[in-house]
């Protein structure tokens, strides 16, 4: 069970659950005594923070000063802050509704938020905040605007559709029911927004006229579906409502949009509306989740930080209704300092496994690698590398359940429910923000029911406060000495918007063999999964947009994995040609490069783009490549690729001058499916379908010329000055860095290190 699934767990029993308002029924005294501890801060002055780009990229300053920036997040916080505290952590980021406050049109009361932060700080009195703002509107809102509420293409369960019972946490108000029911407003409605706003200044007023100034690090603005801006009603197609008829209608029918049993592209000659209802219904969310960010901006006078969620790409479920496919306006919005989401929640796919193993394999058998728990790739869902070059600090989400949570432990991964795996899983996930330079938060699930029982924090026992303080104190101790530029020869280089123009993800249902439920074959199989094995390729791989390469980057990387730039314009597709052109780099394209162009499909983009003559092959046949690659010490002749019947296809044509060479083909027709050949002065990789075996990645990256940090297929994370190291079996290998480091924990700087490393154990270095 992951995030999403404890969410709905919660909502199956909200139902039993009595409607209880904000504020009643809390363990914790909220009288006006409380507000004392707000009085010493009269003498302290406004809290000034700055996310900042420096020595080679995004640096936490708090009144001047870098600090290590990690963050606790509870779902109970006046729970567990204290011990949050004894782990080394003093900043927090809690979860708020202001809705608690918004009592009616233009009648607002904060004066219990005053209270929440005060108890707050009589428990850490040295605490500083970066609240996230749920932007939710209230049941009277909504009852008084039923024209300006989402309505869904398919059939709603009737009770959804009107108030259902709160789940109100009593502390803070905030209302966790909001986060998926779709009784919500439209987000394309200007009545909504204009009052959501004003509502939104008024707390921020508030905010900077009370003591709590001092201690306030920043706003992240949240909302919709988990308040990662999901659209609300996702999973019944929204949104036909009246304002969004407005902002990006007419609003295709459900069949059109999900068009079951279609082809993986769809043609824009027959499908311009749909592609153009869906990049309007996309840049609607990102344009307004921009303007409130705008508004923190202004009445903080840009004096502390905002953020958000979004731009998730990998795992961004339910993906053409999530609202995330036009992620420029929040990408290059100077109003937001950074971003945040939870990382990899992929399920196993192994026959017997239990789904929070996390272990997925393809349909040939081959193992890709493990997502969470002990030796899982732990990675991130959105492009980091994307956020350092938008001047964007990236914060982690790091929320496993751990060994106190008997019941569930499907947020931990394999290994959870011992001390020594959860111990390893954490100093993965710490150790990863500490290597890559981010940021991150731990998110504790455990003092909420249900469905956990530990009734406690998952991170409130001796071994693991231990280990956590140490990471912290590592991290305050070095971050401001590392140099965080990125040494990768590997890009991942991936296209949002190609998702408007392919195969919807509810014609996949019933989802077969998926490691991860509500996703798409392109997106499940060639970008999630195939995330899998590139990140075990020994070596660390920056993830970006295709928009975000920059002609440096012609000389900086050897290998580009070209993911899914399935959709471009002609402009675009120039610019990749040209910026290829005579690089001298590895080019991986995967599937169909360039074969949709805005009014039609494009073959000759995708021939003029990879330099291959292509057959389309249009009778659906199993996504399954034999491989045949015997060359420089690798061999591998075994399949890869997914066996469920897929169209269109293509097949790479021979060359007269046998310039091409074959290492590849369809498993039912023979046709060559993974070819290779020397392009406009660089090496252009075919490859039909995904996901490619680590094999495969490490052979095509040792011919490239990119440097294998490890001999072993280990998960490597790594900057100009630190660099982590996850094994990936037992064994010896030898690690070799491109500079002397030194292990954290003492011993010689050196470039060769020959370690002997049990499966899933971590390993951080720093530079000697």
């Amino acid at each position: 069970m992951n995030r999403r699934d404890a969410m709905k767990a919660v909502g199956a029993t909200i139902g039993a659950l009595p409607f209880f308002p904000p504020f009643e029924h809390s363990l914790f005294s909220f009288d006006d005594d409380v507000l004392r501890h707000l009085d010493r801060l009269n003498s302290e002055p406004p809290c000034r923070c700055q996310v900042r780009m420096e020595r080679g990229g995004a640096r936490l300053y708090l009144n001047d000063k870098e600090i290590f920036p990690f963050f606790a997040v509870s779902s109970s916080p006046l729970r567990t802050a204290p011990s949050y505290r004894r782990a080394g952590i003093r900043y927090f980021h809690p979860l708020i509704d202001p809705g608690a406050g918004w009592l009616g049109p233009d009648r607002y009361d904060w004066s219990q938020f005053d209270r929440y932060f005060a108890k707050l700080l009589e428990l850490v009195p040295d605490a500083f905040f970066l609240p996230r703002v749920h932007l939710y509107a209230p049941i009277w809102w909504k009852e008084a605007h039923p024209d300006e509420l989402v309505k869904c293409g398919l059939p709603v369960p009737p009770d959804q559709y009107k108030a259902a019972a709160q789940l109100i946490e009593p502390e803070s108000g905030f209302n966790w029911t909001s986060m998926f029911d779709p009784y919500a407003a439209s987000f394309a409605s200007e009545v909504w927004k204009k009052e959501t706003t004003e509502m939104l200044r008024s707390f921020l007023r508030h905010m900077e006229s009370s003591p709590l100034k001092s201690r306030m690090m920043g706003y992240q603005v949240s909302g919709m579906h988990t308040g990662e801006w999901h659209y609300i009603g996702c999973s019944w197609l929204p949104d036909y409502s009246a304002p969004m008829q407005k902002v990006a209608g007419p609003v295709p029918s459900v069949e059109r949009r999900i068009k079951k049993g279609g082809p993986l592209l769809r043609n824009p000659q027959d499908d311009r509306d749909v592609i153009e209802f869906y990049t309007k219904f996309h840049r609607n969310t990102a344009e307004t989740i921009a303007a409130f960010a705008k508004v923190v901006k202004e009445e903080t006078k840009h004096r502390v930080i905002c953020g958000t969620f979004f731009c998730y790409v990998l795992e961004n479920v339910m993906i053409q209704e999530a609202g995330h496919l036009v992620p420029e306006p929040v990408l290059h919005s100077p109003d937001l300092d950074y971003l945040a989401t939870p990382y990899t929640y992929q399920r196993s796919n192994v026959p017997g496994y239990q789904r929070w193993d996390s272990d997925v394999i393809d349909d040939a058998g081959n193992w890709l690698g493990r997502a969470r728990g002990v030796g899982g790739d732990g990675a991130y869902r959105i492009l980091a590398e994307s956020m350092r070059r938008n001047n964007k600090m990236f914060i982690s989400e790091i929320d496993p359940s751990t060994y106190v949570e008997s019941h569930r432990r499907s947020e931990g991964g394999s290994g959870s429910d011992t001390v020594e795996g959860t111990l390893k899983i954490l100093r993965r996930d710490i150790g990863q923000v500490f290597s890559t330079g981010h940021a991150g938060w731990l998110f504790d699930f455990g003092h909420y029911s249900p469905p956990f029982q530990a009734n406690k924090s998952w991170f409130d026992d001796p071994p693991m406060t231990k280990e956590i303080k140490g990471l912290i104190e590592l991290g305050e101790r070095q971050r401001p000495k590392l140099d965080l530029t990125p040494v990768s020869e590997i890009a991942a280089v991936y296209d949002a918007k190609t998702w408007l123009a392919t195969q919807h993800w509810k014609a996949e249902e019933p989802w077969e063999n998926f490691g991860i439920i509500i996703s798409d074959f392109i997106g499940h199989w060639i970008v999630n999964s195939q995330a899998r094995t590139i990140h075990r390729i020994g070596a660390p791989t920056d993830f970006l947009y295709r928009f975000d390469l920059k002609p440096e980057d012609r000389r900086r990387f050897k290998l580009f994995l070209m993911v899914n730039s399935y959709y471009l314009t002609p402009d675009e597709m120039r610019q990749l040609r040209e910026f290829f052109r005579g690089s001298g780099a590895t080019v991986v394209w995967l599937y169909a490069p360039g074969a949709i162009g805005p009014d039609r499909l494009e073959p000759q983009q995708m021939e003029s783009l990879t330099g291959f003559k292509f057959k389309r092959l249009d009778e659906p046949g199993p996504m399954m490549i034999r491989c045949l690659i015997d060359d420089s010490g690798t061999k591998f002749f075994r399949e890869f690729g997914v066996k469920k019947p897929h169209h269109p296809r293509f097949a790479v044509l021979p060359a007269e001058d046998k310039s091409v060479r074959v290492h590849g083909r369809w498993t039912d027709v023979n046709e060559i499916a993974f070819a290779s050949r020397e392009y406009n002065g660089f090496t252009s990789v075919y490859v039909g379908t995904g996901p490619l075996p680590v094999e495969v990645l490490r052979w095509l990256a040792a011919r490239a010329g990119v440097r294998l940090w490890s001999t072993k297929p280990d998960n490597v994370r790594a900057t100009k000055d630190a660099a982590m190291v996850v094994a990936s079996d037992d064994g010896e290998r030898l690690v070799r860095f491109p500079v002397p480091m030194a292990p954290v924990e003492g011993g010689a700087s050196q470039v060769e290190h020959r370690l002997t490393m049990e499966f899933g154990e971590v390993r951080l270095f720093v530079k000697g």
